[in-house]
């Protein structure tokens, strides 16, 4: 898995940010973070990667219920996550269409949307849009749950999403370093 995540980031290094996986540390830090399991839910992934999040969130769901999809635009970590986890509700698309995508499922919003984008290699612009469309989706009391690594936090980017977060979000809040991550990360929880 982890060759697999990078050689598509040497194949891809705008759409793929990591070059290994997150850590089991990293995945309950964003499922406990984002309250994943405590009841029935929309939950959304945007950018699935390897899927080292998906099968927490999974796992989670599995005893409360709820719809989990998964959006991720690389085909080849898509062919991978659906020999893995045959039973994710996984589409290979662009995580701005997700409003569309919703409406075609016949959901009018999410819960909880998990990012694992690499937002501190995104320009601005695709920082601002994909935000917005994470807005449109939420519901009023629903979270937005993403990370960051700790050095590219602290780079022109990383500040900048950090800025951009808090113009478009009530409360955003930052979880303690994980250090069992490599590279060492932290997880924004961000409400309306």
């Amino acid at each position: 898995m982890s060759t697999s995540l990078f050689l598509n980031f040497l194949r891809h290094p705008t759409q793929v940010g990591a070059v290994c996986p997150s850590s089991r540390a990293l995945s309950c830090a964003i499922t406990d973070f984002a309250g994943i399991g405590q009841f029935p839910q929309t939950v959304v992934e945007l950018g699935p990667g390897t899927g080292v999040f998906t099968r927490e969130i999974l796992q989670r769901q599995k005893s409360c219920g709820g719809r989990f999809l998964a959006l991720e635009i690389n085909g080849d970590l898509c062919r991978n996550l659906r020999q893995t986890l045959p039973e994710l509700e996984l589409y290979q698309e662009d995580a701005a269409r997700l409003p569309l995508l919703l409406q075609e499922k016949g959901l009018e919003y999410a819960d909880v949307v998990v990012a694992g984008l690499p937002w501190a290699i995104f320009p601005e612009d695709l920082q601002e849009r994909l935000l917005d469309v994470i807005l449109d989706v939420m519901s009023d009391d629903g979270l937005f749950v993403t990370y960051a690594y700790v050095v590219g936090a602290l780079m022109p980017a990383g500040l900048r999403f950090r800025k951009c977060l808090k113009k478009k979000f009530g409360i955003v809040e930052q979880s303690s370093i994980i250090w069992q991550n490599m590279p060492p990360a932290f997880v924004y929880r961000c409400r309306k």
